[in-house]
């Protein structure tokens, strides 16, 4: 299994930020935990006429959308030229309900909430899915306070920080968007407007 060299919780504790899409020194999250890891695998792995297999899908995200083209291809990682195969990529939403079907694969229960749940980085994160995990989730909610709060502990500046979206509707931090705005709030969709529904900031590899 690839681990990366700190937990979320950890770096959260040494950046002193909730990660963001923007700017990119800012995505700690997918630079530390997901690229980082994989890439010093494939350097300690990968051997000339392996393929690299790739779970992604262009519906998943703009980005994949944009950038990957074609299920075969090959990509550098670091030094490393790999060739790649992307099976799912032009899978859609219909044709991967009959391949969980047919393969007898359990969905993942939080997809009746519009969200993956693979991700809890919070970077891109709309409110209205902050406030869904927050509501919906009383473990991960927990370990995202925990993380919230640690944040705040650790800031040089002594300012509060609050994931992207959630600062942008005027809160300081996560914890004080759960206690004044997700426990008291009688609907989610009071969340929504008007920063969107999805994050469609995934994490490209």
């Amino acid at each position: 299994m690839i681990r990366p060299r700190k937990t979320f919780k950890e770096l959260a504790v040494q950046y002193g930020i909730w990660p963001a899409l923007y700017p990119p020194r800012f995505r700690w999250c997918y630079r530390d935990l997901k690229l980082e890891p994989m890439v010093n695998y494939i350097h300690e792995n990968y051997s000339e006429g392996d393929l690299l297999a790739l779970g992604v899908r262009k519906g998943e995200s703009r980005f994949r959308d944009k950038y990957y083209t074609s299920t075969f291809f090959e990509r550098d990682y670091d030094g490393v030229k790999a060739k790649v195969w992307a099976p799912l990529l032009y899978v859609d939403e219909p044709m991967l309900s009959r391949l969980l079907e047919r393969f007898s694969i359990p969905r993942n229960p939080v997809w009746r909430f519009g969200f993956s749940g693979e991700c809890l980085c919070l970077a891109g994160a709309p409110a209205q899915e902050v406030a869904q995990i927050l509501r919906n989730f009383p473990e991960e909610r927990e370990v995202l306070l925990d993380i919230d709060d640690s944040i705040n502990r650790s800031r040089k500046s002594g300012k509060p920080a609050a994931p992207f979206r959630v600062a942008q509707k005027g809160y300081k931090t996560l914890r004080e968007f759960y206690e004044k705005a997700v426990k008291t709030q009688s609907s989610i969709e009071e969340f929504v407007y008007p920063y969107g529904k999805t994050c469609q900031g995934s994490c490209l590899l």
